[in-house]
């Protein structure tokens, strides 16, 4: 029986996203008699009792600081001291992972691509020589951290061929070292047929049929094309309605979008048919009240927001963009559209909307595609095999 590989998988964020979905469902989902998994988190922020929370998991809080803001944008001495101050925490913080390692035998460390992740990683390498596992849930970014983790990086994971192909137009075919993992979910959690509450706590019957987008709010997601469509379906079918779940807590840099959204709700007449629901922690119960789901997204590297509904047995309509064609396949488990094409989406919502037998049939056979290709169990064995490669230096 072969020894347990022990993993460290550190996790900067603060806030609840993709990754720290992703993360949360592999740290459940990884077999503890082939991985023995550590975490470092942050001690603050709306996810430190969600990591607190992983059963029979080995952690340490540590905390690289975050950069300030506006003493960044000021200017001579406080802009120094505002550098050396957030330099000094990440090297204590980094010190003090390496010690950690060195303690607990760490064979392997896993870092997303969130930038002080990647940078304190970096430095727990330098410390250590403890190979890294470098997981990429984005788009190329041409930054100095990324640069040096995708060159020291053992192995590199990326969530979509897409991604691939988008790392080897940037950086050569020579980037030998990636392996395409796709993100799962858990299908006993997100199933067809849960009781919902949403139609109730938004005033809706059981005649209304919902169209609901879910994601980060940002203009890269695409709520304005959605909004866009609803206008168009709405002034044609009076028992439509339009769901907008989530929020902009991740980053402020888009802090007039949400108004700006709900500006345009009013300026298209869809006061009576746009919800915004805000973040939702119960997605399960948010999916199984939607009839369909709706990915606008300008590029996607993957797309969680896609598997889980599919999981829950509802039809997708996405863009043509990024990975989104790899989950996604026309006609059979939802329809895709090019980015930014208001009249392609809204034909696409108006034909399932008015047709009841499609959903169900389209909904059937993305519950199958999610069953075959894109369980957490899946993931799961695949990034297990990958710590084994990475700390037996077995490169893919």
């Amino acid at each position: 029986m072969e020894t347990p590989t022990r993993i460290l998988l550190i996790d900067t964020n603060d806030a609840m996203g993709g990754v720290v979905r992703v993360h949360l469902d592999l740290l459940e989902a990884l077999d503890r008699r082939r991985v023995t998994p550590h975490l470092a988190y942050l001690p603050r922020g709306a996810v430190r009792a969600r990591f607190e929370a992983v059963p029979a998991n080995r952690r340490i809080a540590v905390d690289p600081g975050t950069k300030d803001t506006d003493a960044a944008r000021s200017m001579g001495l406080r802009a120094t001291a505002a550098e050396a101050r957030g330099l000094l925490r990440l090297a204590g913080a980094a010190v003090r992972l390496a010690g950690y390692c060195r303690r607990r035998g760490i064979q392997v460390l896993h870092t997303s691509d969130k930038k002080r992740a990647v940078i304190l990683a970096l430095m727990v390498h330098r410390l250590t020589g403890t190979p890294l596992v470098y997981h990429i849930h984005n788009v190329y970014v041409d930054y100095r951290a990324n640069r040096w983790a995708l060159s020291r990086a053992a192995t590199i994971l990326a969530n979509s061929q897409d991604m691939k192909r988008d790392f080897n137009r940037a950086l050569g075919a020579g980037m030998t070292r990636i392996r395409v993992v796709p993100n799962g979910v858990d299908p006993e959690r997100f199933r067809p047929c849960l009781p919902s509450t949403l139609r109730r706590e938004l005033g809706l019957g059981p005649n209304h049929v919902l169209a609901g987008i879910v994601s980060r709010l940002a203009p890269d997601k695409g709520q304005e094309t959605f909004l866009a469509a609803a206008a168009r379906v709405a002034a044609g079918n009076p028992r439509a309605a339009f769901v907008i779940v989530g929020d902009d807590a991740i980053f402020s840099d888009n802090a007039d979008y949400v108004p700006m959204l709900k500006r345009r709700v009013n300026e298209l007449g869809l006061a009576g048919c746009v919800h915004f629901t805000g973040y939702r922690a119960d997605m399960p119960n948010v999916y199984a009240g939607l009839d369909i789901v709706v990915n606008a997204a300008r590029r996607e590297a993957f797309g969680m927001v896609l598997i889980e509904p599919m999981a829950s047995g509802l039809p997708v309509v996405g863009t043509r963009a990024g990975g989104i064609p790899e989950i996604v396949e026309e006609g059979s488990n939802g329809l895709l559209f090019a980015p930014g094409d208001t009249a392609a989406l809204a034909a696409h919502l108006e034909r399932l909307m008015g047709d009841a037998g499609l959903r169900r049939r389209m909904g059937a056979v993305a519950r199958r595609t999610v069953l075959e290709k894109f369980t957490i169990a899946i993931q799961a064995r695949a990034v297990e095999s990958v710590y084994r490669e990475t700390a037996l230096g077995v490169h893919p």
